[in-house]
């Protein structure tokens, strides 16, 4: 994970967020290696640590080298629209209280509390 990512993606994701129904505040806590973002949320829910990856292929090995800040949990954006991760595809650490996915499912993640369990819906296909 790092910042290698297009100028238009990062003002995107962030307008996105702000704009989003259960988002409170957000607060930039990147660091010189990665974005992230601590958004608090309303009517209760709990704090959301969002990393945003730049990775075109996130494998396992990102995951086990995350940062601490996802020591408590979060959400790992697969930022770049060109990356290998489906984006109607998820992966959850539920013992880690951490899911990763792209735009998509973090938006859907925010509106639910235990974020982490969070499943996209499913389309179902007309014949």
């Amino acid at each position: 994970m790092g910042k290698d990512l297009h100028p238009t993606i990062m003002p995107f994701v962030l307008d996105r967020m702000k704009t989003h129904q259960a988002v409170l505040h957000i607060e930039n806590i990147s660091t010189e290696e990665h974005y992230m973002f601590k958004i608090s949320r309303k009517e209760g829910l709990r704090d959301v640590v969002i990393i945003v990856s730049d990775c075109y292929h996130f494998s396992e090995f990102d995951y086990l080298s995350k940062p601490v800040e996802l020591n408590d949990g979060g959400f790992i954006l697969i930022a770049k629209p060109e990356s290998s991760f489906p984006s109607d595809y998820q992966l959850h650490f539920k013992e880690d209280k951490t899911i990763i996915g792209k735009l998509g499912v973090l938006l859907g993640a925010l509106r639910i509390d235990e974020f982490w369990t969070y499943e996209k819906p499913r389309e179902e296909k007309v014949k």
